[in-house]
């Protein structure tokens, strides 16, 4: 398995690019930082709010298989820094927003807060 970036235009906002999963995972607030990646035809989205880092996979056309969720939580969450990381799903966020999502097949969500430094 291989993590590539892809470039991100600048006018691009994730609000466009995943709607219902970002306003379920954030509502109206401030995103800081965030980039995207691909995993052969999964897309993965690293975004780093103010109170915690999400990792959002998504897929088209199949189901995201567990290992492809392993490779990235430990590519782009450093284990050292994080504390436990709690994976979410499509019918999860598909309840929540009393809303179907269509366009993707599965939807992943690993969020992972900030352990607290003493």
């Amino acid at each position: 398995m291989k993590l590539i970036e892809v470039p991100i235009k600048v006018n691009v906002s994730l609000r466009k690019m995943i709607p219902n999963t970002i306003s379920y995972l954030y509502g109206n607030t401030a995103i800081r930082y965030f980039r995207k990646y691909t995993l052969g035809n999964t897309s993965v989205y690293y975004v780093d709010s103010f109170r915690r880092i999400d990792v959002i996979l998504t897929n088209t056309t199949r189901n995201i298989r567990t290992d492809e969720i392993d490779f990235v939580v430990n590519q782009l969450l450093n284990e050292q820094t994080l504390g436990e990381v709690t994976r979410l799903s499509k019918e999860k966020i598909e309840a929540a927003r009393h809303h179907k999502i269509r366009k993707m097949k599965d939807i992943v969500i690993a969020e992972a807060k900030p352990v607290e430094k003493d």
